[in-house]
Order: structure tokens, then sequence, then C-alpha cells
């Protein structure tokens, strides 16, 4: 490579401006350009750990009780049903909420950021897309 070449590349980088994350132009993005706010770690864990959640799905608009334990177990069912799903949750240093589902996904995590848009929490997937948001928040396990 020609030292003429290596300065037109630098020099191309240098002004393409910042490159984004992963959440380029996304439901995500577009939250945060809004005002949206995003949770900490320690905020995520405040508001989650020892509460039962109501989440409601972006795709369908079904409702899910998801207690997240003190012990980092996690349990949870679709509003009406009797079967309960256990697994595990863990809020990594990525400020994001991550759940395991046992019998599904184990030992794989999935892990979503929370943006608090008009009060509501909202989780968002790793490829920006709105997975849901939570309705109601109770202490303890109400699932």
């Amino acid at each position: 490579m020609t030292s003429k070449s290596l300065i037109g590349g630098i020099t191309m980088l240098l002004t393409m401006g910042p490159v984004t994350g992963a959440h380029a132009d996304t439901a995500f993005d577009k939250a945060l350009t809004d005002g949206a706010k995003r949770l900490t770690s320690d905020e995520i864990a405040e508001r989650f750990t020892g509460k039962t959640v109501t989440f409601v799905s972006a795709k369908t608009g079904d409702k899910y009780l998801v207690y997240y334990g003190e012990d980092n177990n996690v349990a949870g069912r679709k509003a009406g049903a009797k079967k309960t799903r256990v697994g595990f949750h863990a809020v990594n240093d990525r400020d994001q909420v991550c759940l395991g589902w046992q019998g599904r996904d184990l030992p794989r995590l999935r892990c979503m950021d929370v943006l608090l848009i008009d009060g509501k929490l909202h989780k968002f997937k790793a490829d920006g897309s709105l997975s849901g948001h939570i309705s109601e928040i109770a202490d303890g396990n109400t699932t």
C-alpha cells in the first residue's frame, strides 16, 4: 500500500463521521432521539428485582406476567394461562435485562435494552426493534 492510498483511506474514515451502534435507524434509535431515557443497570435492577411485571407484546398485544426473583430466578406465564415457565434473569454491565427460559433457550440469555418513554418502560431487542412495554409492576411474585 502506498502512502498516498493510506492517507486517502484515513481521510475517508475521518470524513465519514461517527460510526453508529448496532441499533442504527431503528425503533430504539428513534425513541432515544425523541427523548426516551435509557435505564442503567442499577435502575433496571431496582425496578425489576423482587417484582412481577405485566409485559405487553408489541407484536401480538398478548400480556405476560413475569416475576424477577431476587435470586436471579424468573417465572412467567401468559395472562389467563395456568402453566408457568421458569428460567434465569440477570442485568448485564451493558445496561440490559437478560432472560433465559428453561426448556427453551438456556443457557442462552436474550438481553434487551430498557427505555423509559412517557412514563412507561419499554423493552427493545438486540436488533433495535420494540419487544413490548411494561403496563404494571407489583411487589413480590404474583404469577
